[in-house]
């Protein structure tokens, strides 16, 4: 399912509910999917969501900044490469709108080649990956980090 990013997903919790409490409604974690290929996005956002997280879309590194404002993700997925590596930049201002509260950056490429992988590193990206990326890979990420 997929939440309206800006909406809660399922029952509101009431704020009564002891920790542990069954009653209490557990939120999944946001993951940010910014990329301009209509196709790999949507791709990207059932992979994201059918591993059991919320996404959103984005349709340019623009509009990805402009929702993390609004509402910081607990992950987000950059396609850095299009066009002319625009994303790299944008690892450092998700960075500081995400405050001290942790991010997971992931950016992603058609681009395999090892300095792609030292630059998008430098920029301050957690991960490089080359696309098309494996849903093992992704679940395995996202598992890892977003707990």
């Amino acid at each position: 399912m997929k939440s309206d990013w800006y909406g809660a997903r399922g029952t509101v919790a009431s704020g009564t509910e002891e920790p542990g409490d069954a009653s209490a409604v557990a939120h999944p974690k946001r993951v940010l999917i910014a990329d301009t290929d209509d196709a790999a996005r949507r791709m990207l956002v059932n992979l994201v969501e059918s591993l059991g997280y919320d996404a959103v879309e984005a349709h340019s590194v623009e509009q990805a900044l402009e929702i993390a404002r609004q509402a910081p993700p607990d992950a987000a997925l950059i396609d850095i490469g299009a066009p002319m590596l625009e994303g790299l930049p944008t690892a450092r201002r998700m960075r500081e709108l995400a405050g001290g509260s942790s991010l997971l950056l992931i950016a992603l490429t058609g681009w395999g080649q090892p300095q792609y992988r030292d630059m998008a590193l430098a920029a301050g990206f957690d991960v490089h990956l080359v696309k098309p990326v494996g849903v093992d890979q992704l679940g395995f990420l996202l598992s890892m980090t977003l707990v």
